[in-house]
């Protein structure tokens, strides 16, 4: 006699074993089971009548739709909780758009972002390079008294000054 053993805690059809009548394990599926389909776990009715399919993304990567940053691993049966998807965002600067089913990119959070980027960028640049050849200038104009020579590193900071705003330009503005 052909049966199939479940599962004691998620019900799923787990394997098979064929037995005469009276060496039967207890708690098992006597009627054959759905067949394996992708995504799903073939799961036995609590009377244990029949199977069905279950949802199963145990081990999958989950996306809360309101902070895309955040995301957990499914650990259990069924479906994906309310709130979450299963598909990655793209990046930080995006929202979720039930109207589209996915995610769709915050222009306007991307923008402010790139905007600080290259703010930060510059002024770190500003401060390595251009601050230190001014201040070396105004060292030489004031200790040395060398009015040529310190020109020379002004004119040296204000190419740097130059340069790193055409290295690191603003980003276009978001059109709507």
């Amino acid at each position: 006699m052909k049966y199939w053993t479940i599962d004691a805690n998620t019900r799923e059809v787990i394997g098979s074993g064929d037995t005469d009548k009276w060496n039967m394990p207890r708690n098992v599926l006597l009627v054959e089971p759905l067949p394996e389909e992708e995504d799903f776990a073939v799961v036995a009715k609590t009377d244990l009548s029949g199977t069905e399919y279950i949802a199963d993304h145990r081990g999958k990567t989950i996306y809360n739709k309101t902070n895309p940053l955040e995301s957990k691993q499914v650990e259990k049966l069924g479906d994906v909780e309310q709130g979450w998807t299963l598909t990655e965002p793209p990046h930080q600067y995006v929202t979720w758009s039930e109207e589209l089913d996915d995610w769709q990119v915050d222009t306007q959070a991307k923008y402010e972002a790139e905007v600080q980027q290259v703010t930060n960028t510059r002024e770190s640049m500003y401060v390595q390079i251009v601050d230190r050849l001014n201040n070396e200038a105004k060292m030489i104009r004031r200790v040395e008294g060398d009015e040529a020579k310190a020109a020379e590193y002004e004119a040296q900071a204000d190419a740097a000054y130059f340069q790193i705003r055409a290295d690191n330009p603003w980003p276009e503005l978001p059109t709507a």
